[in-house]
């Protein structure tokens, strides 16, 4: 019986690895194809999940961008233009900072590609219990922690 459980969990672990390897082509090529349409570069990319992560009570700032970066502020600038112009962000004032600027994703991005895959996410997710969906989560939060803790 214990070599028949092991086996089983053996095959549920090739089944996943197999699974995971699939999902990283399928997004690699996700993002090629979004690199086709909005021509963002690496630092581009990072600036928007920077920017899109801030939360209200600490919203993303050009100089905790070039911070984020390690970029200078001049660099941010150009950052900053490319992503205006592509209509990925907003430059807001600071609510309580009259001197400082926010960062916002902007409305246009609800209509991009990546919002669409969110949706597709949200349709499949319904698909799931609650507690099939916490499984699920559990194991992608602990895949993302090891990829993050690879040198």
């Amino acid at each position: 019986m214990a070599g028949t459980v092991r086996d089983a969990t053996r095959t549920i672990t090739s089944d996943l690895i197999m699974r995971v390897d699939e999902l990283r082509r399928a997004e690699a090529q996700f993002a090629r194809r979004l690199s086709a349409v909005r021509a963002p570069n690496d630092t581009d990319r990072e600036a928007m999940r920077f920017i899109a992560e801030a939360t209200d009570d600490a919203p993303a700032t050009p100089g905790g961008l070039a911070a984020h970066l390690g970029v200078s502020t001049a660099a941010v600038t150009s950052i900053l233009r490319r992503l205006q112009d592509r209509g990925q962000v907003v430059v807001a004032q600071h609510p309580s900072d009259a001197r400082s600027k926010v960062l916002r994703p902007s409305l246009r991005e609800a209509d991009a590609a990546a919002d669409d895959l969110t949706q597709r996410i949200e349709s499949i997710a319904s698909e799931f219990t609650p507690d099939q969906t916490d499984v699920v989560a559990r194991f992608l939060r602990r895949l993302t922690e090891e990829i993050n803790d690879l040198p």
